[in-house]
């Protein structure tokens, strides 16, 4: 069932992470010890299990500063551990644009958030990938792999439907910061499949690369 943009809530409990992506239609496991997160986690158990991802920027300033652009995830399955600690799973719907944060009582950060310039996210009818991409994602795909002497079973990664390939690699792969955030705010799968190539040719040359 298609989620409405406006039924989603417009302040979210926010947890920075850092290296760590979620996308729209992924899928993120997540160990949860903080003693804050773990009340964000209950908080959010109890309610309507909605948490928002975000990466924290790498800066010389000792006060946290947050991409403004982060993945809504709903809470799809969760264990509690020994020591109230849990595991969760997180899936991802939509992205968002932060506003403003302010933290809570218990630690966590809330943020309001605006979910416009990504109703597409939300769309039953998803963009599909262009074959020339696919073509193209797959053999920079193998030398990166190679370069990383990574081994694969090409038979079933071909195999693979490319939505799915591709947003799993995004979310997997050992890609920094500023790389991570690039792939979250990529227009579309396409635009997603052409920067991982990119990314992937880089590496394969054994360059870095430098986002401003």
């Amino acid at each position: 069932m298609e989620i409405d943009i406006q039924n989603l809530p417009k302040v979210i409990p926010i947890f920075p992470l850092s290296n760590c992506l979620l996308l729209p239609n992924g899928n993120l496991a997540l160990n949860i010890f903080e003693p804050r997160y773990i009340s964000m986690t209950e908080d959010a158990i109890s309610s309507n299990r909605l948490i928002g991802m975000v990466q924290p920027k790498k800066t010389n300033s000792t006060k946290v500063e947050l991409y403004n652009v982060g993945c809504l995830g709903k809470i799809t399955h969760f264990s509690e551990l020994k020591n109230k600690k849990y595991m969760i799973e997180l899936s991802g719907l939509c992205r968002y644009k932060i506003i403003d944060n302010n933290q809570t009582e218990n630690g966590y950060l809330n943020a309001n958030v605006d979910y416009s310039d990504y109703t597409l996210d939300l769309s039953s009818n998803k963009k599909e990938v262009d074959s020339n991409i696919i073509k193209e994602f797959l053999s920079s795909l193998k030398s990166y792999f190679n370069s990383e002497s990574i081994e694969a079973d090409w038979k079933t990664i071909e195999k693979a439907p490319a939505n799915l390939l591709i947003r799993s690699l995004a979310q997997s792969c050992p890609f920094n910061n500023e790389e991570k955030q690039m792939l979250l705010e990529s227009k579309d799968i396409n635009k997603l499949a052409e920067t991982m190539i990119a990314l992937f040719k880089i590496s394969a040359a054994g360059e870095i690369m430098n986002i401003n």
